[in-house]
């Protein structure tokens, strides 16, 4: 039998044509065992009540992504989630980074969640307390964000 995931942990998965987020109306996450009787296949899979399941681990095209202990700074209650494209700013005089924003994916990196510039081969901590964080897309649906982040 699967387990829920706690109703406290933020999830999001994108199923290949849009974005399901758990907690949404209807929306359910499941975690645990998949496939056959013999094998035990740990997995994980979204399902629509009423509907069934909409997509889960071994489809090859879903993405489980979690969600971040950051929110977007300045703005309503907006949790930034792994695949988001983010845009940060500082805005302390002489901050640590510099003047110019910083655009790049939100990736964990060895337990820290980070914002990735893979064109600039640079990785900067999320949390910032002398910058602001925008979320300006995700890369499944607005990777041309990622080819112009110089």
């Amino acid at each position: 039998m699967g387990r829920f995931a706690p109703m406290n942990a933020a999830y999001r998965v994108w199923d290949g044509e849009q974005m399901c987020y758990c907690g949404d109306e209807g929306i359910c996450l499941s975690i645990g065992e998949l496939g056959s009787i013999e094998g035990k296949v740990f997995g994980w899979s979204v399902w629509l009540r009423g509907y069934g399941v909409i997509a889960h681990s071994g489809d090859l095209k879903s993405v489980l992504m979690n969600g971040t202990d950051q929110f977007q700074t300045h703005s309503r209650l907006k949790r930034i989630y792994a695949g988001d494209i983010v845009k940060q700013e500082e805005t302390a005089p002489g901050g640590l980074f510099g003047p110019e924003p910083f655009i790049g994916e939100v990736k964990m990196i060895d337990g820290s969640w980070c914002i990735v510039n893979e064109k600039k081969e640079e990785c900067r901590p999320l949390f910032s307390e002398t910058a602001t964080n925008k979320v300006i897309g995700d890369v499944y649906q607005n990777p041309e964000l990622l080819e112009g982040a110089e």
